[in-house]
């Protein structure tokens, strides 16, 4: 009788732990409200209660994963001043931060207001739309920061580095060849198809490796972070900058922005050079560098280029980047958006979702409007030179500059021109906005032609008929670059709205001018 009442409390005890682990189990579900599935465990004795909230490790590795198919743009290689490619403002230079954790990435759609002249309208509504939200990475840890390789240039003449710490010399199986003392001036050069070390073939790569990570090297008399890669390539000497991702920003933003700029479109700046640069990453991790130093990628002039400012705006979105379906949005941006920004299609034939036309808020003077006052035989001039000669110009068939907001055949959404047609003597040409930009020396594809009346003066009418006597052609246009993705006027204009305290203002900015994005912390 003992025994069988000691197995009926046995029996009951057991069956009360296996509720007590059940109702443990339903509890689990309920903190995750009901949204995560709870795991079948062996024993109900141990049961593992997730937290809620928990992030998912991240898949992206910059430079190792397969990145994923991208619309073919080209980037254009122009000079400073015309540059249609990312361009930053030229003769007119356009703590670690608290990011919330959210394990949603749907992007937010960018909403405009109605009211369009209203920054603070706008920045409300795009404040609605998770403003302040960057999705951080779980599997955030020191070390994850990406080496970027820089093209500082190819030569056939030996050069001369110095170290400001002790230099290893490694070949190209990485292993030690020797050392170099700090502060003492290295030779490297070709010889016989390999790098040369003080006149000493080495191997066909070569990478110097300063000791001291922290601690700038001299080549050619400036300075840089990081290591050089020496690479002997078709009888000349490939010298690369092997520097870490976020110290090759602290040579990088200091250019493309105005260091005096607020913090938030310093902050936006570093952001978008940032994406830029993973974006350009993985599309060449297969050649042998990354991206050049000049305005055929992001302006890069080393340690010599750095500022406090930007310096501190690269700190604090250490490691945020924009992503479109998961992957690095080709983040370009330009000097000043005219009034407006372009749709993608209407600039390069790629209509790629995040680059797509948005009020713009730069008031720069010389940058948002300008005026070139030319003949209409220099015009014919500069046609001919083109191969896009017409004889004696008669005519331009082109929609005139209205409002930005509504598309035509020969002009985007922004107004700027997408081809235009010259009628001459001996025929008439059509050439595209691009091109025509190029061959007359403008700023951008936002203008329009006055012939024989002065648009400040006037009622601002385009006229497009010669007289074929001796006209005078006025030329006038708003912004400065390609007009796709952020403006960088514009961000500094839209900064200023920012109120105190709020951190997260480059978010507004970003969100804004590229349309749908996520924004996460990588590393």
């Amino acid at each position: 009788m003992k025994t069988k009442r000691l197995q009926l409390m046995i029996m009951a005890t057991l069956f009360l732990g296996v509720n007590v682990g059940g109702a443990v189990t339903a509890e689990a579900a309920t903190i995750q409200n009901k949204s995560a599935a709870v795991a079948k465990k062996t024993t109900p004795s141990k049961v593992v209660i997730p937290k809620s909230g928990m992030q998912k490790k991240s898949i992206f590795r910059p430079l190792v994963t397969k990145p994923a198919p991208k619309p073919a743009v080209t980037q254009k290689s122009t000079s400073k001043a015309n540059s249609a490619a990312v361009k930053k403002a030229t003769t007119v230079k356009p703590s670690t931060k608290s990011v919330n954790t959210n394990t949603k990435s749907s992007a937010a759609k960018v909403q405009k207001s109605s009211d369009t002249n209203s920054i603070a309208a706008n920045t409300d509504t795009i404040t609605r739309n998770k403003v302040g939200t960057v999705v951080t990475s779980s599997a955030e840890h020191k070390g994850q920061v990406p080496n970027v390789r820089v093209l500082l240039g190819s030569r056939t003449q030996d050069a001369m580095v110095k170290p400001t710490s002790d230099l290893v010399v490694l070949n190209s199986a990485n292993g030690q060849v020797t050392q170099v003392g700090a502060n003492r001036g290295t030779t490297i050069g070709l010889r016989g198809g390999k790098i040369a070390v003080n006149g000493k073939p080495v191997d066909s790569v070569v990478t110097l490796k300063p000791s001291n990570s922290e601690a700038p090297f001299l080549f050619e008399g400036k300075s840089y972070r990081g290591g050089l890669t020496l690479r002997a390539n078709n009888g000349t000497m490939m010298i690369i900058n092997l520097v870490p991702l976020e110290e090759y920003l602290y040579g990088v933003v200091a250019q493309e922005a105005v260091p005096s700029w607020p913090a938030a479109a310093l902050e936006a700046q570093a952001v978008a050079a940032r994406t830029y640069a993973l974006h350009t990453m993985e599309q060449n991790k297969g050649k042998l560098y990354d991206v050049s130093p000049t305005t055929d990628h992001q302006v890069y002039a080393g340690v010599a280029g750095e500022s406090a400012a930007t310096t501190d705006a690269v700190r604090k979105t250490k490691g945020v980047v924009m992503l479109y379906n998961q992957r690095p949005i080709n983040a370009l941006f330009h000097s000043d958006g005219g009034g407006y920004t372009e749709d993608s299609a209407n600039v390069w034939g790629n209509d790629i979702p995040y680059l797509k036309g948005v009020k713009d808020y730069s008031t720069g003077t010389s940058t948002s409007n300008w005026t070139v006052t030319t003949s209409r035989q220099a015009l014919e001039s500069k046609l001919n030179a083109a191969s896009k000669g017409v004889g004696k110009l008669k005519s331009i068939q082109l929609t005139p500059l209205g409002k930005p907001g509504k598309e035509t055949s020969d002009r985007g959404v922004s107004g700027r021109i997408k081809s235009a047609t010259f009628i001459g003597t001996s025929g008439k040409t059509t050439v595209d906005g691009d091109s025509l930009r190029n061959i007359l020396g403008l700023k951008s594809t936002l203008f329009d032609f006055y012939v024989n009346h002065n648009p400040e003066k006037g009622s601002g009418k385009a006229y497009h008929n010669f007289t074929g006597k001796n006209d005078t052609v006025y030329i006038k246009g708003h912004g400065w670059g390609h007009g796709l993705g952020m403006s960088q006027w514009g961000a500094a204009e839209m900064a200023k709205q920012a109120k105190p305290g709020d951190a997260n203002y480059y978010q507004t900015i970003l969100r804004h001018y590229y349309s749908g994005i996520t924004l996460k912390k990588m590393y």
